[in-house]
């Protein structure tokens, strides 16, 4: 997995993890709280799109 910079091009961090959704869903998390992201849009596939999910991220403001 990886977090992508579009204004960069380039990927800013990037992890492994156990091909299952639960070892998807915590990589993410885990490559979230390693950068600051105050001000930053995330998108991430659907799996993703959970309140609790969102939710966990200190810097992260629900959308509609």
């Amino acid at each position: 997995m990886s977090l992508y910079s579009k204004s960069l091009g380039v990927a800013i961090a990037q992890t492994t993890y156990a091909t299952d959704a639960s070892g998807e869903i915590q990589a993410l998390r885990q490559l979230l709280e390693a950068v600051e992201l105050e001000g930053a849009l995330v998108q991430a596939d659907a799996l993703h799109a959970n309140r609790p999910f969102s939710a966990t991220s200190p810097s992260a403001v629900l959308t509609s």
